[in-house]
């Protein structure tokens, strides 16, 4: 707008300087032609007047008195004097108002000038132009003042010059409204490419001039054109900003400047911030050379590993936190190892008492008795774990195992409890059931719930010492019962309790207890599948809790 308005007023200060020169030229080339034409008419007619007085020379000759009275004639509309001299230079006849005009002098030079040629003489003096010429019967000067001629040449001027500022302002006043017409349109479409620019959806709904409408309906097609480019970029910018928040693992790009292109919120949190040394160290990794070794960073109990891909403009990191992956590496290798373990402590046993037995090495009955009793408990040994096994592996393939019904709760209790109270006995441990009176009815799957809660106690009779108390545990809590199992064993420290539940995982991996390291993880299976939520409390020394709520026939299904 500022541009178009600086434009406006520029052309208007070069039309109005160029119609003043040309006023000005006008005038001056005007001025001269007038003056010349002027001169010219007064110089045709002094030499009508030479003409006009050889004539009377010729016809009057010496006759003084016809001449005086012809050169001085009542009517003389161009005012042209006269002075007729004979041959000799003696003035025969003047007009009187030669007298005025002219002196002996000047005579006499005229006569000498006239005499050196045939042609007529002129010559302007003093605002007088004068003429002479030579003939038979004598010499015949005329004169006419220019002094009329120079006055109507200055009106001439004078109304010329009215007439051509009048002209010009009339040209202004045209060539004005002509560039308003033609910048008004001009100044609608750069507004619009201004608007467009900045990125607004612009139509130009003025009426242009035809001349520019083809070039207004073009304007509106880009703009649409633009407009629809532009919400696709930013939907799709949208949509990749939603991705990349959307991914677990974190991305930050760099240009050629190593400077952040984009960086989405699991990047930063997962080098603990933008002001870290973490985020630091990848930013220089980045700037440095791209196109290198993964690179695996430590915080805390977290790994992070980090690659890294060179791009067009710039360079790209994905971080991608591998703790859980590679606990689980660990775990599994672990697992293989005991697993390994586990079946290779009863098959040698179980090799070596068949060997004794196959060569006769047992020659009492009473010995072989005892082998095979030994053989037995590895065979049961390994049967437990590879049903186990078996029973993860069903949990997750069965959903319809899960299937749930109103339980009464203190029936299964008291079954538990005296299924259980042989194996504490033996192990010198108590095992107590503390049970509320009338406990309600409860919603879940009777197998299942034996299960986990065998699970439990078999994990706390195993961890707990001789002389020890394992304590089944049933009380209400609104429309809810907790049970709970807890014992005054060894307990667990902060990273047991965490991974309690992980499979394969055991708690005494020096194997001072037999187990495979599955049943936690078979509970934690199955109390997913029936809703419920176990919390597990522990402290080195002073045993664990396992506990988790049922929910009672009378309460409303949690949505």
């Amino acid at each position: 707008m500022r541009k178009l308005k600086r434009f406006t007023k520029t052309m208007s200060i070069t039309l109005g300087v160029c119609l003043l020169l040309f006023a000005v030229t006008l005038y001056a080339v005007s001025s001269g032609l007038a003056r010349a034409a002027l001169q010219r008419l007064a110089e045709n007619e002094a030499n009508q007047g030479v003409q006009d007085g050889l004539r009377l020379l010729d016809r009057y000759g010496m006759d003084s008195e016809a001449l005086e009275k012809a050169v001085n004639p009542e009517l003389n509309p161009s005012e042209v004097f006269l002075v007729l001299l004979d041959t000799e230079g003696n003035v025969l006849a003047a007009a009187e108002r030669a007298e005025a005009y002219l002196e002996q002098a000047d005579i006499a030079s005229l006569i000498g000038a006239v005499s050196k040629t045939n042609d007529t003489y002129v010559r302007a003096q003093n605002g007088i132009l004068i003429t002479a010429k030579h003939g038979d019967s004598g010499i015949a000067i005329a004169g006419k003042s220019l002094r009329a001629s120079m006055r109507a040449a200055v009106g001439f001027r004078s109304l010329l010059l009215q007439y051509a500022l009048l002209a010009a302002a009339v040209l202004a006043v045209a060539l004005l409204l002509l560039t308003v017409r033609i910048v008004q349109p001009v100044d609608t479409l750069v507004n619009a490419a201004e608007r467009l620019s900045e990125g607004e959806m612009v139509e130009i709904s003025e009426k242009l001039p035809v001349e520019l409408r083809p070039l207004g309906r073009a304007f509106n097609q880009s703009s649409q054109r633009l407009a629809r480019s532009m919400g696709e970029l930013t939907r799709e910018r949208d949509t990749l900003s939603q991705v990349l928040e959307g991914l677990d693992e974190g991305v930050l790009a760099v240009d050629r400047s190593g400077d952040v292109l984009r960086e989405n919120q699991a990047a930063v949190r997962l080098l603990g911030g933008r002001g870290s040394k973490e985020y630091g160290t990848v930013l220089e990794c980045l700037r440095g050379t791209p196109d290198r070794e993964p690179l695996q960073i430590q915080l805390d109990e977290r790994t992070l590993l980090i690659l890294f891909r060179p791009l067009a403009d710039g360079a790209l990191a994905v971080m991608r936190d591998v703790t859980e992956a590679e606990r689980l590496e660990r775990t599994r290798r672990d697992y293989v190892a005991n697993v390994s373990h586990e079946l290779r402590t009863p098959l040698s046993s179980m090799r070596g008492l068949t060997e004794a037995l196959r060569d006769g090495l047992v020659e009492k009955e009473e010995e072989r008795q005892r082998y095979y009793g030994m053989l037995l408990n590895e065979v049961m040994r390994l049967s437990r774990l590879v049903n186990d096994l078996l029973e993860l592996s069903s949990l997750q393939a069965n959903p319809a195992a899960f299937e749930t019904e109103e339980v009464d709760l203190t029936e299964i209790l008291y079954e538990l409890h005296g299924r259980m109270q042989p194996l504490t006995k033996k192990k010198g441990e108590e095992l107590v059931l503390d049970a509320e009176e009338n406990l309600p009815t409860v919603i879940t799957n009777e197998d299942r719930l034996l299960q986990i809660l065998t699970i439990f106690l078999d994990n706390a009779v195993k961890f707990t010492p001789a002389g020890g108390t394992v304590t089944l545990t049933a009380a209400r809590e609104g429309r809810y019962v907790r049970l709970s199992v807890r014992d005054t064993g060894t307990g667990m420290d902060a990273y047991t309790v965490r991974h309690a539940f992980d499979r394969f995982h055991q708690a005494d991996p020096s194997h001072g207890a037999a187990g495979s390291g599955l049943g936690l993880a078979i509970a934690r299976e199955i109390a997913q599948r029936l809703n419920l939520h176990i919390l597990v409390h522990s402290e080195i020394g002073h045993g664990s809790d396992f506990s988790f709520l049922l929910r009672t026939s009378e309460s409303v299904p949690l949505a």
